[in-house]
């Protein structure tokens, strides 16, 4: 809907084709709109950025300028239209989370993957999320399962808006926020948790062995990665064939299913894997 809708407000704009290829990129988080747009519209930028102010409703609207980074994964974005703020308050699932999407990572399009992952969760579970950013796995998970959740993230304005948004949420005692590096909690959190959240797919595989020492006995780590070429039954058996081989250096393997979460580009998507371990 949210598309159709910004292809009528640039309706006449643009070229239709030129168009369609923007319009894969388009995120509401909150009350800020942010789009991409291709190079041929920067003299047009900021009529498209006021069109799709009017049309969608939304408070401002930003265009990206570069990918995530590597490390703290924070995007490039300029202002188009509408309030000339970063910060939004965005809801999901009954709870609610400051974002400042200038200066964290933050994805909508993981809705979907955030509910799974909290049904799954037994409650009073103990869980450890390794790359929390601003709290949104940790807090669903808490709030829906009562569990407890060790909320790690080292991008300080994540951690300063994860506090925010644990107490927002009331979940002050229940998500324990930690700024670090998840690597540097090993020794503190070794042998304390049922289940391991690695919502980074740049990390995961390489911080396998620290997911493995967190846990209490035999347990569950969900390991997030970007997988290129193929479909997607091919990209989910390429990812869990390199998994198995990491995760078998530190553990048994007794289960692991994985799925494709969503497109990342052309023939590129994000794979989750639910692991089912034992610690050797």
């Amino acid at each position: 809907m949210r598309k159709s809708a910004v292809l009528e407000a640039v309706e006449g704009l643009v070229g239709g084709e030129d168009l369609r290829k923007a319009l894969k990129g388009v995120d509401i988080i909150g009350r800020i709109a942010v789009i991409k747009i291709p190079r041929e519209w920067q003299g047009i930028r900021h009529q498209v950025g006021e069109r799709i102010l009017a049309k969608l409703g939304v408070d401002s609207v930003y265009m990206q300028t570069a990918p995530a980074r590597h490390g703290d994964r924070v995007r490039g974005v300029e202002w188009l239209a509408g309030k000339r703020s970063t910060v939004t308050v965005y809801s999901e699932h009954g709870c609610k989370f400051f974002v400042d999407i200038e200066k964290v990572y933050f994805s909508p399009r993981l809705s979907n993957e955030r509910r799974r992952i909290a049904d799954l969760v037994a409650h009073g579970e103990t869980v450890v999320n390794m790359f929390a950013g601003v709290g949104t796995f940790s807090i669903i998970i808490a709030k829906s399962k009562g569990a407890k959740v060790f909320s790690i993230d080292n991008n300080p304005n994540a951690f300063e808006l994860m506090i925010e948004n644990v107490a927002q949420n009331r979940l002050n005692g229940k998500v324990i926020p930690i700024l670090a590096d998840a690597r540097e909690t090993v020794a503190e959190l070794e042998g304390s948790a049922e289940r391991i959240l690695m919502p980074l797919p740049e990390l995961a595989e390489a911080y396998l062995g620290d997911a493995v020492r967190m846990l209490r006995g035999e347990g569950w780590i969900h390991v997030y990665a970007h997988e290129k070429g193929g479909n997607e039954f091919d990209v989910v058996e390429r990812a869990k064939a390199r998994m198995l081989k990491s995760a078998g250096q530190f553990a048994e393997v007794i289960k692991c299913e994985g799925k494709a979460v969503r497109s990342i580009g052309r023939k590129s998507y994000q794979v989750v894997l639910d692991m089912q371990v034992k610690p050797h």
